[in-house]
């Protein structure tokens, strides 16, 4: 199979393009390789986002010791939860359409021959995934991780411990919490980087992602602050191009999203989200990205999954539980060898 990227590095009529890829710091001895769309979310808008700017040196470092070239470039990336409880909402799902065609727009336009996605929070895996269905070319999706739970001495000297966003709202419009009680909650409830601890829409979409096969195991569950992170990074680079020389080199098209993430797939996910209390929006979003992947998969199928999977972790929302206990305990793998038994 061609390189993508030929259409661009390749032929005389190219020699401008070419020129452009050399001022960008493409080598003479890059033409010619697969060029590897980085696609990077780094905001400091979202906590789930402020550590990703070197993540994307990590990967582009990986892509590059493996023998691809990585061109790195970003999206915007919404807080849902800053923005919620004003008109900001407005603005939060339209975003995942903008993030879609972005990255669609990047790697088409520049005729990249594979794609890694770096994201986190609510509508940017989402985005990124229908992108990379649309696409359809060589993709690994790893993400920001979660982050740690919280820990708050109240006035009175009681300690509060697995704290996190949903504390802080739900004791807000409590009147049993103090002022001064509610401030040291705030001040406790999201004490690191990382996408929200619990089980809501961004860590549902990233074990999603995982459970669909377009990302490492672990990319759901691995803390945002643990060691292990940067593991994931490197693989996620190196496995990219290992998918590159599959597809591209011996015409494996199995590689591809459309061929891993197939409505059996899609039904494992579903089937997923439903054993591991993920986020409802999960329903939302996985139809979305099965309409990009051209798949006949209808509220109808999830409805039906549904009677037939039981819910079986109580992570928070729904339990007091967090993704960092979800993860000692095994992470995706060991909630699907459930489901499996």
């Amino acid at each position: 199979m061609e390189l993508r990227s030929r259409t661009v590095t390749h032929g005389r009529n190219m020699a401008g393009a070419r020129a452009l890829l050399r001022a960008a710091g493409v080598d003479s001895a890059d033409i010619g390789k697969p060029i590897v769309a980085v696609a990077n979310s780094f905001t400091e808008f979202v906590p789930g986002h402020t550590h990703l700017q070197p993540v994307g040196r990590i990967v582009s470092d990986a892509i590059q010791a493996a023998g691809g070239v990585p061109r790195e470039f970003n999206t915007i990336a919404v807080d849902d939860g800053i923005a919620m409880g004003h008109g900001g909402m407005l603005y939060s799902l339209p975003s995942r359409e903008l993030i879609a065609d972005s990255v669609e727009y990047m790697v088409n336009a520049h005729c990249a021959d594979a794609l890694v996605c770096i994201s986190n929070c609510d509508k940017i895996t989402p985005g990124m995934l229908m992108a990379a269905l649309r696409l359809n070319i060589p993709t690994v999706f790893v993400s920001g991780g979660p982050m740690e739970g919280g820990t708050a001495v109240l006035v009175d000297g009681t300690v509060r411990t697995r704290l996190n966003l949903i504390s802080a709202i739900a004791d807000a419009v409590s009147s049993e919490v103090s002022d001064p009680d509610l401030a040291r909650i705030e001040e406790s409830a999201c004490p690191t980087c990382g996408s929200c601890s619990g089980m809501f829409t961004a860590n549902s979409m990233n074990c999603l992602t995982e459970a669909l096969g377009l990302a490492l195991p672990g990319n759901g569950s691995v803390l945002a602050t643990h060691t292990a992170r940067r593991a994931l990074y490197e693989d996620a680079g190196a496995t990219v191009m290992d998918l590159c020389r599959r597809y591209y080199d011996e015409d494996d098209a199995s590689v591809l999203p459309r061929a891993i993430a197939t409505r059996e797939a899609f039904d494992n996910a579903m089937a997923m989200d439903i054993a591991m209390g993920g986020s409802t929006n999960t329903i939302l979003h996985l139809l979305a990205a099965a309409r990009e992947a051209e798949l006949d998969y209808t509220l109808e199928d999830i409805e039906k999954r549904s009677r037939a999977v039981p819910c079986l972790c109580k992570v928070a929302p729904n339990g007091h539980y967090l993704m960092e206990d979800v993860h000692r305990a095994g992470g995706i793998p060991a909630i699907l060898g459930e489901l499996w038994r």
